[in-house]
């Protein structure tokens, strides 16, 4: 135990006797008790350092897309058999990196279903057919849903051609899903589809119809309001919108 403070003692005292004592640098005065000397930072690699390692293949790539690039026009413009045997070379190492690539994609997808995109929508065409049939059911299903909770207003003008035109597919598409129309034009005009039509009592203005046949969807409950055409367009593209628009409501 002795022998272990002596030694510490000594540790100590060439520590001590290291530095510039007191007593040798009188004349700081009581300026010699100094804040502890901090170690040295170690250095931080500066972001530029950071950012070529981080992206060190992606440059790894366009360096060897450069040089292939290079060698097929050195190959072009002085086709020596050296140049054109070196282009040749580099395309074949590129297109076996290209199959090893392909293959190692292929396994991860069979060994791991989430990356397998088919299983949403299969490529087989087949399984493809039932995909798109299932699809058109649950959307058939959605609308006609909708009809429950939404009615449609039918903006159209007196001799107009394009609203005459309309009025027989926005009766299709209501008789097909099931939706109510309420028919509302300018001066309370009717329309051999939609006899029972009312005088607009500024709701067009609300709605900001600005040409005609305009078309939308409502629930009065909510007050939620699709703007489902703006002019003629067919039973699908109504669809499709009332699909992509409907769910803003829960949004």
């Amino acid at each position: 135990m002795k022998k272990i403070i002596i030694f510490g003692l000594m540790i100590l005292g060439s520590n001590c006797f290291a530095e510039v004592s007191f007593w040798d640098d009188h004349e700081r005065g009581w300026f010699w008790y100094e804040d502890p000397k901090q170690e040295d930072e170690k250095e931080i690699p500066e972001e530029k350092e950071i950012k070529e390692k981080k992206y060190a293949s992606t440059e790894e790539l366009k360096q060897y897309q450069a040089e292939l690039e290079d060698a097929k026009a050195k190959a072009v413009l002085h086709p020596t058999s050296e140049n054109v045997a070196r282009y040749q070379m580099m395309q074949k190492d590129m297109t076996e990196k290209a199959e090893k690539f392909s293959e190692v994609w292929m396994k991860n997808v069979y060994k791991n279903i989430e990356l397998d995109a088919t299983q949403n929508v299969p490529m087989f065409p087949q399984a493809n057919r039932i995909y798109v049939a299932e699809q058109r059911k649950k959307k058939i299903q959605k609308i006609k849903q909708l009809s429950q909770e939404y009615g449609l207003f039918f903006f159209f003008k007196k001799e107009c051609p394009y609203c005459e035109a309309f009025a027989p597919i926005v009766k299709m598409f209501s008789d097909k899903y099931n939706w109510e129309v309420l028919a509302i034009s300018e001066f309370g005009e009717k329309l051999p589809m939609f006899e029972r039509s009312v005088q607009d009592n500024g709701l067009a203005e609300i709605w900001g119809v600005s040409s005609y046949p305009s078309l939308f969807a409502v629930n009065p409950k909510t007050g939620h309001v699709i703007p489902i055409a703006n002019g003629m367009i067919s039973i699908q593209e109504m669809e499709e919108r009332i699909m992509a628009l409907a769910g803003e409501e829960d949004a």
